[in-house]
């Protein structure tokens, strides 16, 4: 039987150890500096770094040829303390509008030009939506993909509409640039989006944008149903339940007030 060694990518796992030497020995190391930690030929650890640095996860100092981690690693890390803040402070909201309202509840973040679940409680219904944390979502046609592009920055939300597939998956798929513009102008006025069967007949999604200490939208809370269940409670009123919890869980965040507004990014 295979151990867990046998299961590993060499290159790939030789990789991960050279960036892990900076953990003990220093902010910028030689390339001898570095085979020696390894205890791997020169020629072979350059051609590692090489690999990371053309990927931004090291680069070289240019007035004294060594090596640092690179500032992508950074960024990585950031995301991962950012969504674990994020689950770890929407619960309670995810758990009390799962109550009120019986529907499947997740919160998702942007990436790239799709949204991603980080987590999700769902409904205890016999028809009810179901999900999985880190499914990825179309912006064009997904409640929460929606609303982050509705109250991205301009900048960033135009460089996504211009390059995004509008991929049709309903006959409610809006396919057209500029509809999908004018819904998300439409968005921004509301507070908060509506899937109306656009990525799967008989399911609505309505989205509402949390914000953080940086006043940017960066997270969406849905709640995802049955049509015809959701148009029964009523739309509004489970967009008004949403906006709300999305609002609380922004003031946790340290959004500031002026953050929490509909703006143009």
């Amino acid at each position: 039987m295979n151990n867990q060694s046998d299961s590993l990518v060499q290159s790939l796992d030789r990789g991960l150890q050279l960036l892990l030497v900076f953990e003990d020995q220093g902010p910028d190391l030689s390339l001898g500096q570095l085979s020696q930690a390894l205890d791997l030929p020169k020629s072979t650890v350059h051609r590692l770094i090489a690999t990371l640095c053309a990927r931004g996860f090291m680069e070289q100092v240019k007035s004294t040829g060594n090596y640092r981690l690179g500032l992508r690693l950074h960024g990585l890390g950031a995301r991962t303390v950012v969504a674990r803040t994020l689950t770890s402070e929407a619960e309670p909201f995810l758990r009390s509008l799962l109550e009120k309202h019986g529907e499947t509840v997740s919160i998702s973040v942007l990436d790239e030009d799709e949204t991603v679940i980080i987590d999700k409680m769902e409904s205890e219904l016999a028809m009810r939506v179901t999900s999985q944390i880190g499914k990825r979502n179309p912006v064009h046609c997904s409640g929460s993909g929606k609303v982050l592009l509705a109250f991205a920055h301009p900048d960033t939300r135009e460089k996504i509409i211009s390059r995004i597939a509008l991929t049709r998956h309903t006959d409610k798929t809006i396919t057209c640039r500029e509809a999908l513009r004018g819904h998300l102008e439409e968005i921004r006025k509301r507070g908060y989006a509506v899937d109306d069967e656009e990525i799967q007949e008989d399911q609505i999604c309505l989205s509402a944008p949390v914000w953080n200490h940086e006043a940017s939208a960066c997270a969406a809370i849905t709640i995802s149903g049955p049509a015809g269940r959701i148009r029964a409670k009523g739309l509004e009123a489970i967009a008004a339940s949403i906006a709300d919890a999305a609002r609380e869980l922004s003031g946790k965040l340290g959004a500031p007030i002026s953050g929490r507004e509909k703006k143009e990014g």
